[in-house]
């Protein structure tokens, strides 16, 4: 599809997914309304990056290059829900130099007092009150973890391998995950769009899983 073609079907499309429910939250009032409707309070927050063309302008250059990525990126974090995999809510696009857990304070996610939330390293320090955080330790300057660590490690990385898969079907759609060329500001912003489909795709799933055992 053409970019002129993206500009016409994209508002139209972002429609039809708000109309089914399928679009992640971007408010936090919204939000919180969706968290507190999930039968289990267990969410994971990470942070995804996204390619774009290297800048011109050399301050938006230094903010947009990524030192963890080695390139010019975008940045967005999404809040999803740990059993069923889908996503909840989605922060804006920053530029990709912006810390995970300062675009997640920005963002004013709500957490549900209780619920368990499961987080990686780059959000040191972001503990909503009254929310369980499970983080993973950080190996200590010139030092080492213990086994106990260790193996607290690899159990809080196997229950958020849900949400990497989850990304990973978001990235299925070339515009998540390659260096997009559409210079309009609106069309930034794209990952909603590819969120809201993989959201639909979860949906559809049980109903696949049930036709097929009827025939």
């Amino acid at each position: 599809m053409n970019i002129r073609g993206v500009h016409w079907l994209t508002p139209i499309l972002n429609a039809a997914l708000g109309y089914e429910m399928q679009l992640p939250a971007r408010q936090p009032a919204d939000l919180e309304a969706v968290l507190q409707a999930c039968p289990e309070l267990q969410f994971v927050l990470d942070g995804t990056e996204r390619p774009i063309q290297r800048p011109k302008d050399p301050q938006r250059r230094k903010d947009y290059y990524s030192g963890r990525k080695k390139r010019h990126t975008v940045k967005s974090v999404v809040i999803t829900h740990k059993p069923s995999g889908r996503i909840l809510g989605l922060s804006r696009t920053h530029p990709g130099r912006r810390h995970d857990k300062a675009v997640a304070d920005e963002a004013g996610f709500p957490s549900p007092p209780g619920s368990h939330l499961w987080e990686d390293t780059g959000f040191e320090g972001y503990a909503p009150e009254g929310v369980i955080v499970h983080r993973p330790k950080k190996k200590p300057r010139k030092g080492e973890l213990s086994p106990e660590e260790k193996a607290q490690n690899r159990a809080i990385a196997q229950e958020r391998i849900g949400v990497e898969h989850t990304i990973g079907k978001v990235k299925i759609f070339r515009i998540a995950r390659e260096t997009y060329r559409n210079h309009r500001p609106e069309f930034e912003d794209l990952v909603e769009t590819a969120c809201g489909l993989c959201n639909l795709l979860l949906a559809c799933r049980p109903a696949k899983v049930a036709q097929v055992a009827t025939t």
